[in-house]
């Protein structure tokens, strides 16, 4: 019956909780579902599938086999993408910490490059240029990556 095996494959800590008791209570399991879906997104689809079994006595199980095939292909498209991203986001932490390696390396020279940032009116509009770019830079990569990840 769904509602045992909406018990048998909760797990441990149970994915769905209000499901759960719900079942047990014998209350509204597509309700308690929707409930449950603010933690996992997938479970909208669960209720769904749940409320037209229910409703018009179709069988839930084909349409819980392909719902846990396509949630499996997403989350597998959602981890290549997560591996995809992490080069440009690592590209972008490395671009954004060159400035201090300069001037570290500016440094060790003996070119005192911090007292020509802060002790010239063209060095600190360049240090000020500088943290600008960099820091819209950042973002801008940042941006991209959250708008990826967004379309998931």
């Amino acid at each position: 019956p769904p509602s045992a095996a909406l018990s048998a494959a909760a797990g441990d800590p149970p994915a769905w909780p209000h499901a759960l008791r719900a079942a047990g209570a014998a209350s509204d399991v597509v309700e308690a579902l929707r409930r449950d879906a603010l933690a996992h997104p997938v479970l909208v689809m669960l209720a769904a599938c749940w409320e037209v079994s229910a409703n018009s006595g179709a069988g839930l199980a084909a349409a819980v086999t392909r719902l846990a095939a396509s949630a499996r292909q997403a989350e597998d498209v959602r981890v290549q993408l997560e591996a995809h991203l992490a080069g440009p986001r690592a590209t972008a932490r490395m671009l954004g910490l060159l400035p201090l390696v300069g001037l570290g390396l500016g440094t060790m020279m003996g070119a005192e490059p911090l007292a020509w940032l802060v002790g010239t009116p063209v060095g600190a509009a360049c240090a000020l240029a500088g943290a600008a770019l960099t820091a819209l830079g950042l973002w801008w990569t940042g941006r991209i990556a959250r708008s990826v990840e967004a379309r998931l």
